[in-house]
């Protein structure tokens, strides 16, 4: 019975994490990752609750700071970084959001890139529903200042007069 709801949790969540951790690191590092997501929960599956992603997500998140810790520790100065991938882009938005705390970046990331309801993204970031809430309106408000302020610089068009 366990062997078979680990494999039902696999096939229904596998590209899920994978895409989950390509987002958050390097390509070099994502099966990595993902297989000790997944080791882990083959572990715990009488741990694994009955919706099993923000469960999966929280696992993946924990094993890619293991990861990034680890690389701290490799003196080598060509140690894999596993750090978060460049920025997402180079617009405006892009600018704002990467200007945002990795705590920040993570819970916007959690509800708009991985569609978790915030109860759900509680969980992957192992905190109580209300604090995420709290969290993600704190989060949302300073991406809106930094895209405001962003405006407010950008240079407005002359008006052409004849």
């Amino acid at each position: 019975m366990t062997q078979q709801r680990f494999e039902q949790i696999y096939a229904e969540h596998r590209e899920a994490v994978r895409a989950y951790v390509r987002r958050r690191a390097p390509d070099v590092v994502v099966d990595d990752v993902v297989s000790e997501t997944f080791l882990v929960c083959l572990r715990r599956i009488d741990q694994v609750p009955l919706e099993p992603l923000p469960w999966l997500y929280s696992v993946a998140w924990k094993t890619l700071a293991n990861e990034r810790r680890k690389q701290a520790r490799v003196a080598n100065n060509h140690a894999l970084s596993v750090a978060a991938p460049g920025p997402v882009g180079d617009g405006v938005l892009a600018k704002a959001f990467n200007a945002l705390s990795e705590r920040d970046r993570e819970v916007l990331r959690l509800v708009a890139w991985e569609g978790l309801s915030l109860t759900d993204a509680a969980t992957v970031l192992g905190c109580s529903g209300v604090a995420c809430r709290v969290r993600y309106h704190r989060a949302k408000s300073r991406l809106a200042s930094r895209l405001e302020a962003a405006e407010s610089i950008k240079p407005q068009p002359k008006e052409v007069t004849r």
